[in-house]
């Protein structure tokens, strides 16, 4: 199959219902830009994509400007281009109340860029709106922080990560792939999203090479069916030491207990949301993961290894 464009691209949210966004910042935008914002939270999360969206569908004819500030980092930039964009007075009258500036990946721009800043949002009040988006928050100074209302797009609570990952799962199931006239079964599909998640533009790139290759790109997506008793033994006293050891010895041996072991970081910690486990127990198993993952490449004989953190998340899950 010859796929021509890229998805992150060729799906890049253009309306308001395209976009995948958290009822609390969905609610926020209901009557479009209204005052200064900054939006905060991961990568591939829709902050740029909501920005765009908005200035489209709410400035029509206003004039706007959009920079990428990670390219325009000098106080020069703010001195020129910007200060002339925000006191620029039309000659004829006009039915817009605002002009709107849009500057991306702000947290890139100087020091000097950010002290000089703060006085533009009160200068430029009555007639611009700013947004700036932000991976870092905490690289945007508390003076700018403090005049601008701060969206964060991160999830909060376990049932807002559930949100988002469902939303996620229903445009990929339900529009992209039968647009692309392709298949991806329910548990790969999930894998993927748990996989990348919260990033969406990565979680597209992934969907884009599993179509293209009929496949995971990385050997830590190993066969559903294996994963699935890898976490069911953890909570199964049925499974003595014998069949854990067979079980081991099949399907992950002396050369791949490194996968057993990326298995039971972050893909368990999705699955034990997913599936409502005791979530409190995951700090004691993250310590072993983390203190265990470094003795594999000391250790003699990995197959103990693994049997060794088996056992220890079995005597705390059980």
């Amino acid at each position: 199959m010859s796929i021509k464009s890229l998805f992150t691209e060729k799906y890049r949210p253009k309306t308001m219902d395209d976009i995948i966004l958290l009822p609390r910042i969905r609610k926020h935008f209901e009557n479009g830009i209204t005052q200064n914002y900054i939006l905060a939270g991961n990568y591939g999360g829709g902050k740029t994509s909501i920005a765009r969206i908005l200035i489209g569908k709410y400035t029509k004819d206003i004039p706007y400007l959009e920079l990428n500030a990670s390219l325009y980092t000098s106080i020069e930039v703010l001195r020129s281009e910007i200060e002339d964009f925000c006191r620029y007075t039309p000659m004829m009258e006009t039915d817009y109340k605002y002009k709107f500036v849009f500057l991306d990946e702000f947290e890139r721009v100087s020091i000097q860029f950010q002290d000089a800043f703060k006085a533009f949002i009160e200068k430029y009040s009555k007639n611009v709106r700013f947004i700036l988006t932000t991976n870092h928050l905490n690289k945007v100074s508390e003076g700018i922080k403090s005049r601008m209302t701060i969206l964060n797009f991160d999830a909060q609570t376990i049932e807002e990560e559930k949100f988002l990952k469902m939303a996620m799962f229903k445009r990929i199931n339900n529009i992209i792939l039968p647009k692309e006239n392709s298949q991806i079964t329910k548990d790969d599909l999930i894998s993927i999203i748990n996989k990348k998640y919260p990033d969406f533009r990565s979680i597209l790139t992934e969907v884009q090479t599993y179509i293209q290759t009929g496949g995971f790109d990385s050997d830590i997506n190993i066969n559903q069916k294996t994963k699935a008793l890898l976490y069911d033994m953890l909570y199964d006293k049925s499974y003595n030491y014998e069949k854990i050891y067979h079980f081991l010895m099949t399907n992950f041996g002396v050369d791949k207990i490194d996968i057993l072991i990326k298995l039971l970081g972050k893909p368990f910690i999705d699955w034990s949301i997913s599936n409502n486990k005791d979530i409190n127990k995951l700090f004691q198993l993250n310590y072993i993961i983390a203190d265990y993952t470094s003795k594999l490449e000391t250790t003699t004989d990995p197959i103990i290894l693994g049997l060794t953190i088996i056992g220890k998340f079995r005597d705390i899950l059980l």
